[in-house]
């Protein structure tokens, strides 16, 4: 079992450790989480103008972590098929490729869920298994242990012949946090705030306090499964003109989406969210149905 970890301010890579494999995953990923991380600290007050409660906010992470991270494969985000990108890695890709949020894979959801959990004071330990082909975090408050962003109970992953006749002896059963309704929280606890809504990426860019338009997650691998080169945003999102995160960066559309960060390729670990998007939804406004 790996230990909850605190966060760390700094964090220097060891050239000889493969930083792809889910050893280092699990095992050191944790230490390029900080508490303090610019962009997260405005979300993490965000969630608390709803909560204070911590299994409330475990729900809120998970969710709001999946709005502000768009799921896509590696391969289009950094052009290699597995890259574990630190958060400000994933801002910089963000920034580079002119999109409105975040994207990344379950790994990339998982570390942003971390900052998120850091900065809200609750401990957490990331973790990653070679037979689910996936990466969460999970959480303990008041001594349980809850899995957030895990994969939902119909993910493909469960139906693989290896991970029947196997793998399903190698992995326990998942802990989700309980359910909170947050948006209606947000309703009643906030007035329908609209910086607050923005922030935690539940209403679409172009909404104002006259017309909001409630955004849901997005999965590109579903949207758009073929090509190697990242999706560009949806008019609507476009014509906004500002990033959705960091809430209120110049979006500069398309400016590099054609060419990935370069990354380091090879890993001597099992792929991670090559195949899943679990616990995303598809576009706005569909339901979810993976």
């Amino acid at each position: 079992m790996v230990a909850f970890a605190g966060p760390t301010a700094d964090f220097t890579p060891q050239p000889s450790i493969d930083r792809n494999s889910i050893e280092y995953f699990r095992h050191d990923m944790w230490r390029t989480v900080t508490p303090n991380n610019p962009a997260i600290v405005p979300i993490a007050n965000a969630i608390r103008a709803i909560t204070h409660n911590p299994l409330h906010q475990l729900a809120m992470v998970n969710d709001v972590t999946t709005l502000l991270v768009e799921y896509d494969s590696d391969k289009r985000v950094y052009g290699v098929d597995d890259f574990h990108a630190t958060l400000n890695e994933m801002i910089a890709r963000q920034r580079a490729g002119g999109w409105a949020y975040l994207r990344d894979d379950c790994d990339g959801r998982a570390v942003f869920a971390a900052h998120l959990l850091a900065a809200l004071g609750i401990p957490w330990r990331l973790d990653a298994s070679y037979w689910k082909e996936h990466a969460w975090v999970v959480a303990r408050v008041n001594g349980i242990n809850y899995d957030l962003l895990d994969l939902r109970a119909n993910a493909p992953e469960y139906k693989t012949r290896g991970y029947r006749l196997i793998g399903h002896w190698f992995v326990r059963a998942s802990h989700p946090p309980p359910a909170f309704n947050w948006r209606e929280a947000w309703v009643v606890r906030t007035h329908e705030n609209l910086k607050i809504g923005l922030t935690l990426g539940m209403l679409t860019l172009d909404s104002n306090r006259y017309a909001m338009h409630v955004r849901h997650a997005r999965d590109w691998t579903v949207l758009v499964p073929n090509g190697n080169i990242p999706p560009p945003d949806d008019p609507r999102t476009v014509l906004a003109g500002v990033a959705g995160f960091p809430y209120g960066a110049p979006l500069h559309t398309g400016m590099l989406a054609g060419e990935p960060k370069p990354a380091r390729a090879g890993s001597t670990g099992a792929v991670l969210g090559s195949v899943t998007g679990a616990n995303s939804n598809p576009a706005d406004p569909a339901p979810a149905t993976r």
